[in-house]
C-alpha cells in the first residue's frame, strides 16, 4: 500500500468515523504489543470532569460525562487507567484536594443526578435539579466553588435528600445497605460525623476555639464514651441529626464511587487513588492520639523557611496508634481503588517533621498561604529507612485486598526522595518520574532505563511510570515554550531532525509525548492531552488553582487542539516510539499509524457524529 499517494488523493482533516476508529484501535493494540506498553494512565480531578446537564459548577468521576470522556481517551488515547486524584471532603475556603480527609470522600463531588433514580429511593424529584443551584452557572470552564458551596447548594440539595431517605421504610434495601455501610466503616465514618457534630455545637470549625473537652474527644483510641453519646444528639438549623446526616452523605458518596469504579473496569480502565501523604484537621482530631500534638509534615522552600503541611503521624507510634491509622488508610484505599498512587512518599519513608510559627498563638503564613515553621532538630528515626511503613503496613493492606504491588506508585519527587530509594527497592511498587528537567545528561527516559548508580540498580523499564509533568509542574505547552534544549537529546533518542524540534513547539510536543511511549509505563495530566495551556496548581500561589475543567464538548475541543499539534496524538507518539525503537527505521504498521495522525492534525469535522454524517462512515 503506498500511503504517501492515498495522502495526496484526499483531503484530509476531521475526526476519525465509527469504521476507522475500529481499526485505529486495532493499530494502537499492535503497536502497544510491540512496544511494551502496559499502563497508559489519564490523572484527572473530579473537578476537571465536564458536565452536560444540570452543571452546579464542579465535576464528578462519578458521573456519565466522566464516561463517556473516559471512552474518548480509551478509544484515541490508548488510556487503560485514570488516576483519580484525592477525593475527600474540603472547603470554600480550602480549595486544594490535598488538603482534604484521608477517608471521608467530598459530598461536592456526589452526583445528585442519580439520586432520582429507584435504586437511589427517588431521593431528589426533577423539580429539585432544576433548582437555581443546578441551573445558575454560565462559565462552564472553570470551578465555580462559590456555586457550590452557596447557602442552596450541594449540601442544601442532600439535606433534601437525607428528608426523603429518613421517610424510607426500614426494610427497605437502601436503609439496609445503609446500615452495612456503617458496620464495615466503623473504624472511621462516625468519628468523621461527630468532628460535624462538636463543630456544629461550638458554631466553628476551629478546633482551637472549642473547649478543652471537646478538642480532645479522641486524645485516647477509646474516646471520651460520655460526650461521644452527648455528640450523637447534637442537631444541624435544619433539625437534622448531624451525625446520621453525615453518615447517609458518605453512604451516597461511598455507593456512588463503587458504581463507578465498575463502570471503568467495564470499560477495561483501572482506577487509582491518590493517597494523600497529609491529613485533614478532621483527620487530626479524629485520630487525635495517632500524631504530634503540635508537629506537622513539611518542606523545605528556600531561604531557610519550611512549608508546613498537614498535622504528622507520630512514628514512635508506629507499632501502635499510629499504624493503626496508617492501616485503616491503606486498607480503605486498596478497597475502593484498583491501585494507589501514593503522594509524597518519602514522607512516610524519611520524613520531614516540622514546628508551625506562631505569632500571637496563631499560624504564620508568607504572601503566598504558605503556613510557615521551621525544622525540628530531632526528625524522626523510621526503623529500616521506612521499609517497616512501606512493607509491614502498605504492602500489607494492599495483599489483603489483592492489590498487586506494581499497582502502586510511589512519587519519590523532591524533598528526601533521593534517599528513600533503598526502602524500596525490590517491593515491586512503581516508581514515578517527570521528563521536564529532561537534558542530554538526565531526566530523559533512556536516563531512568540506563541509570547504574547503587540506588538504581537492578531497576527495569516497568518499575516507572513517567510523564512530562505532575498536576503542580508547568503545562506541557509551557514546557515546549521554554524547553527548547530537549531538542538534541530527544531528536537523538528518536532518530527526529533537531532543527525542526528546535523551530517548532508543535513539533516538539509531538516528540515529548513519543518519549513517553518509548517505556513500558506512562501518563499525562487531562489539561495535557486535551492541549490546554492551562495548569492544575501553580505551588505556593493563592489564585487560580484547582479551577480547570474541561469544556462540555470536550471531543470537538480535543480534535480542534490536535489539529493546531497540541495534544496527545497517539497515532503519532506510538509510530514515533516504534521508529525509535527500530533505528528510525518505518514498517507497514508506522505507515498507517502515521495515516491516522496526519487526519487527526487538520481541521474539519472535529465529531464522530459530524464525521459519520459527512462522510457516510466510510
Amino acid at each position: 500500500m503506498k500511503i504517501a499517494s492515498i495522502q495526496s488523493s484526499l483531503s484530509f482533516g476531521r475526526a476519525l468515523t465509527t469504521k476507522e476508529k475500529k481499526e485505529y484501535e486495532k493499530l494502537q493494540s499492535e503497536a502497544r504489543k510491540q512496544l511494551g506498553t502496559d499502563k497508559t494512565t489519564a490523572t484527572i480531578f473530579d473537578f476537571s470532569v465536564p458536565s452536560s446537564k444540570n452543571d452546579t459548577g464542579i465535576g464528578t468521576s462519578f458521573s456519565v460525562d466522566a464516561q463517556k470522556m473516559a471512552e474518548l481517551l480509551k478509544t484515541m488515547c490508548g488510556v487503560n487507567s485514570i488516576q483519580l486524584q484525592p477525593q475527600g471532603e474540603i472547603s470554600n475556603y480550602v480549595r486544594s484536594p490535598y488538603s482534604g480527609t484521608a477517608f471521608s470522600l467530598g459530598m461536592h463531588i456526589i452526583d445528585l443526578n442519580k439520586l432520582q433514580d429507584k435504586e437511589y429511593g427517588q431521593l431528589l424529584s426533577a423539580a429539585d435539579l432544576k433548582s437555581s443551584y443546578m441551573t445558575r452557572v454560565s462559565n462552564h470552564d472553570s470551578v465555580d466553588y462559590d456555586n457550590v458551596f452557596a447557602q442552596d447548594g450541594q449540601k442544601a440539595m442532600l439535606a433534601k435528600a437525607f428528608d426523603r431517605f429518613m421517610e424510607l421504610p426500614p426494610s427497605s434495601q437502601l436503609k439496609k445497605d445503609f446500615e452495612t455501610f456503617k458496620k464495615e466503616n466503623a473504624y472511621w465514618v462516625e468519628k468523621d460525623a461527630l468532628y460535624e457534630a462538636v463543630a456544629t455545637a461550638n458554631g466553628s470549625y476551629e478546633i482551637k476555639s472549642w473547649p478543652q473537652r471537646d478538642q480532645n474527644v479522641f486524645a485516647t483510641k477509646e474516646g471520651d464514651k460520655a460526650r461521644i453519646a452527648e455528640l450523637k444528639q447534637v442537631k444541624n438549623e435544619k433539625g437534622h441529626n448531624v451525625v446520621d446526616f453525615e453518615q447517609f452523605v458518605q453512604f451516597i458518596a461511598d455507593k456512588q464511587q463503587k458504581e463507578s469504579k465498575a463502570n471503568f473496569n467495564s470499560k477495561g480502565i483501572d482506577i487509582y487513588g491518590d493517597c494523600q501523604i497529609g491529613f485533614s484537621q478532621k483527620d487530626f482530631w479524629a485520630h487525635k492520639s495517632a500524631f504530634y500534638p503540635t508537629y506537622e509534615f513539611g518542606c523545605d522552600i528556600g531561604d531557610g523557611k519550611y512549608s508546613c503541611w498537614s498535622p504528622a503521624i507520630d512514628f514512635s507510634k508506629l507499632d501502635g496508634d499510629a499504624g493503626d491509622l496508617l492501616y485503616n488508610k491503606f486498607d480503605l484505599f486498596f478497597k475502593r481503588y484498583n491501585g494507589v498512587r501514593i503522594d509524597a512518599a518519602w514522607q512516610l519513608i524519611n520524613p520531614l517533621i516540622c514546628e508551625p510559627w506562631t505569632n500571637k498563638g496563631k499560624p504564620t503564613f508568607d504572601n503566598n498561604g504558605n503556613k510557615l515553621g521551621h525544622k525540628i532538630d530531632y526528625q524522626p528515626y523510621v526503623p529500616n529507612n521506612g521499609r517497616k511503613i512501606i512493607k509491614d503496613i502498605v504492602l500489607s493492606a494492599a495483599d489483603k485486598n489483592k492489590v498487586p504491588h506494581d499497582k502502586i506508585f510511589l512519587e519519590l519527587l523532591g524533598g528526601n526522595s533521593y534517599d528513600s530509594l533503598d526502602a524500596v527497592k525490590g517491593l515491586g511498587t512503581t516508581l514515578i518520574h517527570i521528563t521536564r528537567y529532561g537534558s542530554d545528561s538526565w531526566g530523559r527516559v533512556r536516563y531512568y532505563e540506563s541509570k547504574s548508580d547503587n540506588k538504581y540498580q537492578n531497576m527495569k523499564p516497568g518499575d516507572y511510570t513517567i510523564g512530562p509533568g505532575t498536576h503542580d509542574d508547568y503545562s506541557l505547552l509551557e514546557q515546549v515554550e521554554n524547553g527548547k534544549n530537549r531538542a538534541w537529546y530527544l531528536a537523538h533518542d528518536l532518530y527526529l531532525p533537531q532543527y525542526e524540534l528546535e523551530q517548532s513547539d508543535s513539533k516538539l510536543s509531538e516528540a515529548i509525548y513519543a518519549e513517553m511511549f518509548t517505556t513500558k509505563n506512562q501518563f499525562a495530566t487531562l489539561p495535557d492531552i486535551f492541549g490546554s495551556r492551562r495548569r492544575i496548581n501553580t505551588p505556593n500561589t493563592k489564585e487560580g488553582n484547582w479551577s480547570y475543567r474541561a469544556p462540555q464538548d470536550f471531543e470537538k475541543q480535543y480534535h480542534q487542539n490536535l489539529a493546531k499539534g497540541r495534544g496527545l496524538n497517539s497515532a503519532d507518539a506510538l509510530s514515533k516510539a516504534l521508529k525509535a525503537k527500530q533505528y528510525g527505521r518505518g514498517s507497514v504498521l508506522t505507515n498507517r499509524l502515521d495515516y491516522y495522525a496526519n487526519i487527526l492534525k487538520q481541521d474539519g469535522p472535529m465529531t464522530t457524529k459530524d464525521a459519520d454524517r459527512v462522510l457516510g462512515n466510510a
